[in-house]
């Protein structure tokens, strides 16, 4: 349970607790869903977040251009969401005074880059998707083995998954489930609400 301690932890300058949120490879949906979880976060446990892009897409700086952003590339906050697009991370003194009950880093898919921060996490999410012709990129999952061995702390979310073939990803130790179809992460309907507290907390 991430929230059963509620007293901020500071981590790089940044006070709160972390959620990794890492994709095996890309378009499997890892944005989306880290959208998702903090607008839940924000909207339904009432957290102060920040949303950290460390990737280098720009996904964010979008995102908040579309939300009325004058300055894409700068901090901007909507609905107690701190987005931190990919250009301002570089700068970690402006981020030293965003105060926050809990921090989302977007990791995007460059799993070895990706691996080593999302190590510094406490809640460690992977994200894959369910074609067949992608099912060679769950070997990554034998490849951390050895990296974190507790493995079954770990999520690993199948966007848009099949529930029948969950049990094919019980031989890597890491708990699988899917994650629902969402058309607004930015307004998470309520099976994604449900999905996500149960991912959090549970």
């Amino acid at each position: 349970m991430i929230f059963g301690h509620r007293k901020a932890l500071k981590s790089n300058g940044i006070n709160g607790r972390r959620i990794g949120i890492l994709g095996l490879a890309p378009r499997v949906g890892t944005t989306h869903i880290a959208i998702a979880a903090c607008n839940y976060l924000s909207e339904y446990e009432k957290k102060r977040v920040i949303l950290l892009e460390e990737s280098r897409h720009n996904d964010i700086g979008a995102l908040v251009t579309g939300f009325g952003a004058k300055e894409p590339g700068k901090p901007y906050e909507f609905h107690r969401v701190t987005y931190i697009p990919s250009q301002s991370i570089g700068n970690r003194e402006a981020l030293m005074d965003l105060d926050s009950d809990c921090t989302v880093s977007d990791l995007g898919c460059n799993f070895k880059q990706g691996l080593s921060r999302i190590l510094l996490c406490d809640i460690k999410i992977l994200v894959g998707t369910d074609g067949i012709w992608r099912e060679n990129e769950y070997d990554k999952l034998e490849d951390i083995r050895g990296t974190s061995p507790y493995l079954n702390s770990w999520r690993l979310f199948i966007n848009l998954g099949n529930v029948r073939k969950l049990k094919e990803k019980d031989r890597f130790g890491i708990t699988a489930c899917c994650f629902p179809f969402e058309p607004d992460p930015v307004y998470p309907g309520e099976e994604t609400v449900n999905f996500l507290r149960e991912a959090i907390y549970g």
